[in-house]
């Protein structure tokens, strides 16, 4: 009898391991975005039904399970969803517990991060329109395992700066710090597709090293038109095993943006001063735009060794050697 009770207790473990498993791990069918209307008074038995009868899901009982153990029951609103391709059911739940509907509501808040933007300041502006910043501070600078496990393409035990994509959101007034922060990465997950990172891998580069670079590229130029050839300047650098060079990295390091900096400033011992060590950063320094991005994936072959940003005019100068860049700086007073 007693053999026969643990033999029980052994199949209900496996079967509850099997169920964990599948549920985290299985992603919906559809190849397009697809519109799911979630109805006032549906209960998570409809709901999960109606997401297996159109393939977004690959069991109902999966979607059950989650939600169950979650304890998200009665926390989804009404309203239509966007469900991306091949969508995990933790993706589809986020989405709509968050509120995140094609038609957004009234008292939703809608907040701009810019391009370029750190978590430190994603977190201000959050605060100021009264969503939890403080917590989403935490939980981009300390991610849980479950985020890693959702988003293959974070960098294990490093944090989400990089990652949360600068757009214009739209939260329900009782966000939570993971919800919000599961949306800017699934907009990262929609933007950087798997095109982009299939050229990644084929460049022979991988993707963490990108948005590295990507962020110093941001740091560094606000025209999209000279990214490119700026982030020809700096392979060209890295390709001789010359220092970066970037002030960016230093306006990172001392957490305020700068026209000019110090030789006290250039010499601080900090793994991201691009001037003391040559070769990329240990992570990324600010959230870079889609055009920095592919600014980095594919820089434009130049002569070019040397840039300067002109502060008055906005105005980029290029120089191939270091007396022509000397010369660009008298000339524009810098």
């Amino acid at each position: 009898m007693k053999k026969i009770i643990i033999f029980v207790i052994c199949i209900i473990m496996v079967c509850a391991v099997f169920m964990h498993f599948r549920t985290y791990n299985t992603v919906s069918q559809n190849l397009v975005e697809v519109q799911f209307d979630v109805k006032k008074g549906d209960d998570i038995i409809t709901i999960g039904r109606n997401l297996a009868k159109h393939d977004l899901i690959g069991n109902r009982f999966y979607f059950y399970y989650y939600t169950w153990s979650n304890k998200l029951r009665g926390s989804i609103d009404a309203g239509k969803y966007t469900l991306e391709p091949h969508s995990s059911i933790a993706q589809i739940v986020y989405k709509m517990t968050s509120g995140d509907t094609v038609i957004h509501k009234k008292e939703d808040i809608k907040i701009t991060f810019p391009e370029g933007w750190t978590i430190n300041k994603m977190s201000e502006r959050l605060l100021k329109n009264e969503l939890p910043g403080d917590e989403f501070k935490k939980l981009a600078e300390n991610p849980s395992q479950t985020l890693y496990e959702q988003y293959p393409f974070l960098p294990k035990g490093a944090s989400l700066e990089g990652y949360l994509f600068p757009d214009t959101y739209f939260f329900v007034p009782s966000a939570t710090a993971e919800s919000i922060i599961i949306k800017m990465l699934d907009n990262f997950d929609k933007k950087v597709d798997q095109d982009y990172r299939d050229t990644i891998v084929q460049n022979g580069d991988d993707l963490r090293d990108i948005i590295i670079f990507a962020s110093v590229i941001e740091g560094e130029v606000s025209n999209a038109g000279d990214r490119r050839v700026v982030a020809g300047i700096f392979k060209n650098r890295l390709d001789i095993g010359m220092a970066l060079q970037s002030d960016a990295t230093i306006d990172y390091i001392k957490g305020i943006p700068e026209i000019k900096h110090t030789q006290s400033d250039i010499e601080i011992d900090s793994p991201y001063n691009t001037y003391k060590y040559p070769g990329l950063i240990p992570g990324p320094i600010n959230n870079p735009s889609l055009e920095s991005i592919e600014a980095a994936i594919a820089p434009q072959d130049t002569d070019y060794m040397y840039f300067l940003n002109n502060a008055n005019t906005g105005e980029i100068v290029f120089a191939k050697t270091f007396e022509q860049h000397i010369v660009n700086k008298h000339n524009n007073a810098l």
